[in-house]
């Protein structure tokens, strides 16, 4: 019984400490419909000392980003150009009192991003709002479903302070 409830306890935190680090894409759909995409593989140190967020890059490989049906993966992938463009980079990010800015680069293109924070004492949960037009990502449509260029990106990461 002790066993059984001391695994149960490690599985339990082992998976917290993974899971916390994530970034998660809100797509919707046109005429309606959404999905997410999700990625609990974020590459980089987030810092935080003196009240200032900061990281240099923050990486997330495109291909880690699932949304929970394989053929929705490919394309998505495909949309993203994964093939030429592997990652996505967030870099020079720098943040205090709820807001960052950041320099967001998807398929070689890079432009300004404001995300928004709460930070709940070891970690930060952040949002931010993106266009795939900006980023000359081609229009997505399969079967008469189309994807909105508006995609909402919700990121969850530790934050380490020296």
């Amino acid at each position: 019984m002790k066993w059984t409830s001391l695994l149960f306890l490690l599985s339990v935190f082992s998976w917290q400490a993974y899971a916390e680090n994530k970034l998660v894409l809100n797509v919707q759909l046109n005429p309606a419909g959404s999905f997410q995409a999700l990625s609990e593989n974020i590459e980089g140190d987030l810092i935080k000392k003196q009240g200032v967020l900061s990281a240099e890059k923050l990486v997330v490989k495109i291909e880690t980003l699932k949304t929970g049906i394989d053929l929705r993966d490919e394309h998505l992938w495909k949309h993203m150009s994964a093939a030429k463009y592997k990652q996505a980079f967030l870099t020079q990010l720098i943040g205090k009192d709820g807001v960052a800015k950041a320099i967001l680069e998807v398929a070689g293109v890079k432009r300004p991003v404001q995300i928004k924070f709460q930070d709940d004492g070891k970690k930060i949960n952040g949002t931010f709002k993106v266009s795939a037009h900006d980023f000359k990502l081609p229009e997505a449509e399969y079967m008469g479903i189309g994807v909105d260029d508006e995609v909402v990106a919700e990121v969850s990461m530790v934050y380490k302070q020296p």
